[in-house]
């Protein structure tokens, strides 16, 4: 059973809090990039992991490649060979559709958006078929809408008919050290708030009826999982003892699961994380 103390939107954390990290096979890559590549084939191990079936492919950052043009470039070139692959051969008579997700008036939920403003919009211009047509939107968010995310990206995708969907959206960690430095690249679509116990539908290929890839970044932990996983680390480290149903019922009474923290250098992570994944999109489409 998922642990309920811990909120992830990363398939390899909940498979580690759940005692199966070692059904993740990792590569090193250059700049110290590592890839994680998790295959939840199964009904029964989705239910283990707490994860929709399908492929996730995750790349954790070491935070000073951040600051390398060239490592940022090869990490777009590894996120992009992974959409590629997944994908596989499109039709280029039809155009791929990106959809930005999320809450573009919070910096944290922004990574949608921003993407979308870095993908080269090809189809309105476009007279052969020589290139991948690529068309983009962004949903917005329920309470300012009204409409659901899955609602507007499905009947966008009707009326288009793309080849493929591509959804970007921010994530929920359970890590201090993964915000803004983890990518995941996944096959079994997204549920839009999901990791900040927002449960919105979810957007898969089941919806939208074409090949889905979701690609997301953690922005934010929250607060009754930044601190469960301090108080915790530290009873470890210091030999004190803690009285996990008093912590819980503390963090019950102080309301603390509708609250969620991000770093003070947010705004530099999204707009980070938005260039290199619009870059690897503009290289697998482009």
């Amino acid at each position: 059973m998922l642990n309920t103390e811990i909120i992830t939107d990363l398939a390899v954390e909940a498979a580690q809090i759940n005692g199966l990290g070692e059904l993740s096979k990792n590569t090193e890559l250059s700049y110290g990039i590592v890839q994680r590549y998790l295959n939840v084939k199964s009904s029964e191990l989705s239910k283990q992991i707490g994860r929709e079936r399908g492929v996730y492919i995750t790349f954790d950052c070491p935070r000073d490649m951040f600051d390398d043009e060239r490592a940022l470039n090869a990490l777009s070139k590894y996120i992009s060979t992974v959409v590629s692959g997944l994908l596989g051969t499109l039709r280029k008579s039809t155009p791929v559709l990106v959809v930005g997700l999320g809450n573009a008036g919070i910096i944290a939920d922004a990574l949608g958006e921003r993407t979308v403003n870095g993908v080269k919009v090809t189809k309105q211009y476009q007279q052969s078929y020589s290139r991948q047509h690529v068309c983009a939107m962004t949903t917005g968010v329920f309470g300012t809408t009204g409409i659901q995310s899955a609602d507007i990206a499905s009947a966008v995708a009707d009326r288009i008919k793309p080849c493929a969907v591509i959804l970007i959206d921010s994530l929920a960690t359970s890590s201090v050290a993964r915000v803004g430095t983890s990518f995941q690249i996944s096959t079994a679509g997204i549920s839009p708030g999901g990791g900040v116990g927002q449960d919105k539908d979810r957007i898969d290929k089941s919806v939208l009826g074409v090949p889905t890839v979701a690609i997301g970044v953690p922005m934010m932990l929250s607060m009754r999982t930044a601190i469960y996983n301090f108080v915790k680390e530290y009873s470890e480290k210091s030999g004190a003892s803690v009285d996990e149903y008093r912590l819980r019922a503390e963090m019950v009474e102080k309301n603390l699961s509708n609250l969620v923290v991000a770093p003070k250098e947010i705004d530099y992570f999204v707009n980070t994380a938005a260039l290199v994944i619009s870059g690897a999109l503009n290289k697998s489409f482009g």
